[in-house]
């Protein structure tokens, strides 16, 4: 168990706007609700951005909310805000603090676009205000899921919530019409990115009823990690140090190949349940800032481009979606777009609006 600390904010409740919009998470902002994460999963980023570790102590910045309130008022309506940054906002601490709770009802008073990533079905307590705030904006919620075998979770995440009570949520969400998706985050080499395991977390994640899926590969970002990584695979089963040191050489990713071939893999059996590989323009059509959305539709088009093997299309795509995101396009520069006619159509709302420069 971990300790409470209770504190106050050394600095911003919310980050920084994003030079480039997150392509996974909608988000122009970033936040976290708690300091540390008492689930601790071994494979986290979170490990390598502090010395102490992750599950040891969670700070609970106590004036969060009032801050959050005040911070929101300089934000624009169309940018999302995505809660998803090293620690669960529906952690433990969350049942004794409620901090989650009140950041969500300060964004559904403003009516402030949200994403919420977590690995607990105690979100389904703030489902009124998920409800109210979506009706107002936009409010999105996505679970963390690695894998749908019990024991297998259990020595990946012993202190997470099962995955069966993720997969209960995410139907329930569903019925009440609140947008959710899955993040296989992280892919692991050796662990849950079997075919066998893959096909089988996509199906139950499909017969939830999510809207759509998102992955990403294990960071391995510097030797205490790897070492960290390492003694979880020993738990796992038997993995010598040489698979991972093969697969990664010293770097922070796994190899081109290796990512390229899963990305494929993964894609085609998304792509045969009819289970969308990121969030649906559908979703968030109308809800957030013109540029933002053109820009997310241009990010999603271009990571299919990129794994069926169209590299200048998904390099050309991703340079167009930054410029849009800054309000810097051309009207030269969207026609090259094979999406144009829809881009224009959705940037036409800012000109209307008034945010498109002239």
């Amino acid at each position: 168990m971990a300790y409470y600390v209770e504190d106050q904010l050394a600095g911003p409740a919310i980050g920084p706007r994003r030079p480039s919009i997150n392509e996974y998470f909608l988000s122009s902002y970033t936040m976290a609700i708690y300091d540390g994460c008492e689930f601790g999963c071994p494979y986290c980023d979170g490990w390598a951005v502090r010395l102490r570790p992750l599950n040891e102590v969670v700070r609970v910045p106590v004036d969060l909310p009032e801050r959050v309130t005040d911070e929101l008022g300089g934000l624009d309506r169309g940018d999302l805000v995505g809660i998803t940054a090293f620690t669960d906002p529906y952690q433990p601490a969350e049942q004794s603090y409620r901090l989650t709770r009140q950041v969500l009802r300060a964004f559904a008073e403003r009516g402030q676009p949200v994403l919420i990533l977590t690995k607990s079905p105690v979100v389904l307590e703030d489902l009124a205000t998920l409800e109210r705030l979506h009706s107002a904006s936009l409010a999105m919620v996505m679970f963390t899921l690695l894998t749908t075998d019990p024991h297998l979770a259990e020595k990946l995440e012993d202190r997470a919530p099962a995955p069966a009570l993720r997969l209960d949520a995410i139907a329930a969400l569903k019925r009440a019409g609140i947008p959710v998706g899955v993040a296989i985050v992280p892919l692991l080499p050796y662990v849950n990115d079997t075919d066998l395991l893959i096909n089988t977390t996509l199906h139950a994640v499909a017969d939830a009823g999510a809207d759509f899926v998102v992955w990403d590969h294990l960071l391995i970002p510097d030797e205490r990690h790897r070492s960290r990584i390492n003694e979880m695979l020993a738990r796992i089963g038997r993995y010598p140090p040489s698979y991972y040191r093969d697969l990664y050489h010293g770097r922070t990713l796994p190899d081109l190949t290796y990512r390229n071939e899963r990305n494929q893999a993964l894609l085609e059996r998304c792509d045969a349940l009819n289970l969308p590989v990121r969030a649906p323009h559908a979703l968030y059509t109308g809800r957030l800032r013109p540029q933002n959305e053109a820009s997310l539709l241009l990010k999603h088009t271009a990571f299919r481009d990129s794994v069926q093997g169209r590299a200048n299309l998904a390099r050309q795509g991703r340079e167009l979606a930054d410029r849009v995101y800054r309000n810097e396009a051309t009207d030269i520069q969207l026609r090259a777009s094979p999406l144009y006619e829809t881009l224009r159509d959705i940037l036409q709302r800012a000109t209307r609006s008034g945010q498109q420069k002239p």
